[in-house]
């Protein structure tokens, strides 16, 4: 995912940068979001932008994919599995209770490494170029 965004200020860590995000144009005349029209984060920037250079922030496809699959995937599995194993073994109730309760450990589990994943430089947000002024125009 890609998204076009200015530079406000150095971030907080080196290396990195806060860039404000704004909705476009013909976004928000839906009325389907919610919310305030801009949006600031910090990003790591590889490039070292200045304050006030329009970039282009990307977070890898890839990455997305297995981040969505992690989240949305591995907790159905973990489901439906605990569910089939407590079903075959004993019945549906010890079923539901086992698919419940795996699908619990599962979210802990994530939760304690959540702080550790967040960490990894390849899942966070990074200024990938200088956006060109076709695109700064396109955008407003």
């Amino acid at each position: 995912m890609e998204r076009l965004g200015i530079v406000v200020e150095k971030g907080d860590s080196p290396g990195t940068a806060r860039v404000q995000f704004r909705r476009h144009a013909m976004c928000g005349r839906c009325g389907q979001c919610a919310g305030a029209q801009e949006e600031e984060m910090e990003v790591l920037d590889p490039l070292g932008a200045a304050r006030g250079d329009w970039v282009l922030v990307t977070t890898g496809e890839k990455n997305m994919f297995v981040l969505a699959l992690g989240l949305y995937g591995l907790p159905l599995l973990t489901f439906i599995g605990g569910f089939g194993l407590g079903y075959w073994l004993w019945n549906e109730i010890v079923g539901g209770f086992l698919a419940l309760s795996l699908t619990g450990l599962f979210f802990l589990a994530l939760r304690l490494k959540e702080k550790k994943l967040q960490k990894k430089e390849e899942l966070q947000p990074r200024i990938k170029r200088l956006a060109v002024a076709r695109e700064i125009e396109e955008w407003q």
